[in-house]
């Protein structure tokens, strides 16, 4: 009898290993499978993140591309109109330089044409206090047939042929010539820049 409660215990001791190892067989096949839907999980929002930081890194580098192009648009505008406005004071300067003295003189002497009579040579105050002589001398016959030079406070430089009633005039001063030439040399100065 000793045998038989010996061996029932060995059946029950058996039988209790067995449930026991199923279920802990049970209990890990349960969790290794847990465990690959968080490794699964884990690794689709993983390749989310990588997939939203390449976007986000894309977006950076087109919103910096794009901003590097607009700031060297900008520079290249703000060098332009540098050079233009250099330009236009050396322009200036040069063409108030030119309609002085002398050439003052040759110019009004080019630009006054046909019937003088009622037309009046306006000058600064001191180009016509300089050229006093030169005028008398150069223009001798226009004066005589109506041609009047006179001090203007609207001419600084250069010259204004005008009509004695103030109906018309012409206009030879600096930003005038530079104003005329001017659109001659953006060409060119859009070809350097």
């Amino acid at each position: 009898m000793e045998q038989k409660i010996e061996d029932l215990v060995a059946s029950i001791r058996k039988e209790g290993i067995d449930k026991a190892r199923e279920e802990a067989d049970r209990i890990l096949a349960e969790a290794r499978k847990e465990a690959e839907g968080i490794i699964k999980g884990a690794e689709k929002e993983r390749d989310r993140m990588i997939a939203d930081a390449g976007k986000a890194i894309a977006l950076e580098r087109s919103s910096s591309e794009a901003a590097i192009r607009q700031a060297a648009r900008d520079v290249s505008l703000s060098l332009r109109k540098s050079i233009e406005d250099e330009y236009t004071k050396i322009l200036s300067r040069k063409a108030g330089e030119a309609l002085h003295g002398g050439n003052l003189v040759s110019l009004i002497k080019a630009a006054i044409s046909g019937d003088v009579s009622g037309k009046a040579v306006e000058l600064s105050g001191d180009d016509l206090k300089a050229l006093d002589a030169d005028i008398r001398s150069e223009f001798a016959a226009e004066i005589s047939k109506g041609l009047e030079f006179r001090a203007s406070k609207r001419v600084s430089s250069g010259f204004r042929i005008s009509e004695k009633d103030g109906s018309g005039y012409i206009e030879i001063s600096p930003d005038k010539c530079q104003e005329l030439l001017y659109p001659y040399l953006s060409d060119s100065l859009k070809q350097m820049i």
